[in-house]
């Protein structure tokens, strides 16, 4: 049973939100208000804005708090749920295929998965990840960006509902006057119309989407940093306590003449009980605490026996980096070698980037070795490179 079956606007989705992309340049805000009808919603507003400060906005917090304040009311726009997108750019994300997995273990696989690989220092990064198709997104950012702006705009009294990244690939269709996104429409008002709508304005009405549809893309933001819950829960807890002190005061009249004449049997009979229970428990604390400690101790073990030393790994790829030359997978071996495949312009630059690679040598322990080469329909030249570390 959920709080939300006593209180049915608990779960009820925003009627207007506000989709920000940050970029280095500027701040390009999208408002959405939601329609009667079943997955159909409005554009209200599109705007687009210069960024004035002196560092990016996401280097200030304070200053692109302020900012959308000031634009919101300005504009008019809605300042109670707002979707947030930040570059790519801050982010480490790559791409994976996992077995076929309940939704538990898959959630487990993935958090593990993002900590063996991500090059952020422990506990200094916000974590996430998304199915798209076959493959899935993992993704992390590091955490300073994100909770100094959720701060910032929590103090300038904006409701941040959400951080995401800009997505790999924007899923749009235009059609006149309409915006078709999954099996969503939105109408573009006159004034949004008139717009010159660039992919940074998309990726803008994506975030506010994602307040709708928080299953496409990757979130984040932790639950606990958005405006709405903490609104929430707030407005339970006092529903919660208020329930909790009328059921108290109701036990407390009917049982007042009961306690009065057991009170002095029921004090002996408290402490007596109380020491007991108190030495059983901490017996069986002691006893569990040490197994699980001696289990603990083992598995810490053998995961630090076997865990690649990936930010050597990704500080050799990187250093050897060739203008064209990307990325885009890594396969480790069983035999401990690692397949890299990605893609680069012509043979001439993939060339360099291995020669640049074996110049490092001191990371490799082998010289790299071309496992397979082809061009695509694009003209891409697509490959395989197989690297000892």
């Amino acid at each position: 049973m959920q709080l939300s079956e006593f209180m049915p606007s608990f779960g009820a989705k925003p009627n207007r939100v506000l989709g920000v992309f940050v970029s280095a340049e500027g701040l390009f805000l999208v408002e959405l208000e939601r329609l009667e009808e079943p997955n159909r919603f409005r554009v209200r507003q599109a705007r687009e804005e210069a960024w004035q400060g002196q560092n990016a906005p996401w280097e200030d917090a304070s200053a692109l708090a302020e900012t959308l304040r000031r634009l919101c009311a300005t504009y008019g726009l809605s300042r109670e749920t707002i979707s947030v997108c930040l570059p790519r750019e801050l982010f480490f994300i790559y791409e994976r295929d996992f077995p076929p997995m309940g939704q538990r273990e898959f959630v487990e696989a993935a958090r593990w998965d993002i900590e063996t690989n991500v090059p952020f220092a422990e506990g200094g990064y916000w974590a996430g990840f998304g199915r798209h198709g076959g493959a899935v997104e993992l993704a992390a950012v590091p955490s300073a960006h994100g909770a100094e702006i959720a701060r910032a705009m929590t103090a300038a009294g904006l409701g941040i509902e959400g951080l995401s990244m800009e997505p790999l690939r924007l899923r749009f269709r235009r059609e006149g006057v309409r915006v078709l996104w999954r099996d969503a429409e939105a109408e573009l008002s006159a004034a949004s119309a008139r717009e010159r709508w660039t992919r940074e304005l998309y990726t803008a009405l994506y975030a506010a989407f994602r307040v709708y549809c928080p299953e496409a893309g990757i979130e984040f933001l932790p639950r606990g940093e958005r405006a709405e819950t903490a609104r929430r829960w707030q407005t339970a807890g006092n529903v919660a306590l208020a329930c909790t002190f009328l059921m108290i005061s109701l036990l407390f009249a009917r049982n007042l003449w009961r306690l009065s004449a057991a009170e002095a049997r029921l004090d002996d009979l408290r402490q007596t009980y109380a020491l007991e229970t108190r030495g059983r428990e901490t017996m069986e604390i002691l006893a569990g605490g040490q197994a699980a400690a001696v289990g603990a101790e083992t598995a810490l073990r053998k995961l630090s026996g076997e865990r690649r030393s990936w930010y050597g790994v990704f500080s050799a790829l990187g250093a050897a980096a060739v203008d064209g030359v990307y990325l885009t997978e890594l396969d480790a071996q069983e035999d401990g070698a690692l397949v890299c495949g990605g893609h680069a312009p012509d043979y001439a630059r993939l060339a360099a980037y291995m020669e640049r690679l074996e110049q490092g040598g001191a990371a490799l322990r082998e010289k790299p070795v071309l496992k397979e080469s082809a061009t695509d329909e694009r003209g891409a030249l697509r490959f395989k490179l197989r690297l000892r570390f």
